[in-house]
């Protein structure tokens, strides 16, 4: 694990620069950072680098120009509510992004999100608390 852990840690130290800000850049929610949570987004990074991430287009809500982020999407993501003893499952797509991609705070957006050419709502969202959030999606036909 430690192994696993030192590959990220060096994989985020070769990260290329990111380019100076837009000059009236968007809106960005606000995201807490402690050296434990730069970590863990260094790892998440480093996860999208090496189990392949999927480019998602993220289409605000409020008609604002669409974005493009990277992300995990998984199409059979169990979304487990409940408890151990009354708990339901349901399959069904999910992407799990960072919130300092996004423009706006999930939860005040109602965006569409477009994954490999399939458009897609969310229904629903669980931030990680760690700066990362798994959006459940529902497929619009």
């Amino acid at each position: 694990m430690s192994r696993l852990l030192f590959s990220a840690m060096e994989t985020a130290a070769t990260v290329p620069e990111i380019p100076p800000p837009l000059a009236d850049p968007p809106p960005r929610p606000a995201v807490v950072t402690s050296p434990f949570s730069a970590l863990v987004a260094a790892v998440d990074r480093s996860v999208f680098t090496l189990l392949g991430s999927t480019t998602i287009t993220w289409q605000p809500g409020n008609d604002g120009p669409p974005l493009e982020i990277t992300g995990i999407f998984d199409s059979v993501y169990i979304l487990a509510r409940g408890d151990a003893e009354a708990g339901v499952e349901t399959l069904g797509p999910a992407a799990f992004v960072r919130l300092d991609d996004l423009p706006d705070a999930p939860e005040d957006d109602d965006p569409t999100l477009t994954i490999a050419g399939v458009d897609y709502r969310v229904v629903e969202r669980r931030p990680d608390g760690m700066g990362g959030v798994v959006l459940a999606l529902r497929m619009i036909v």
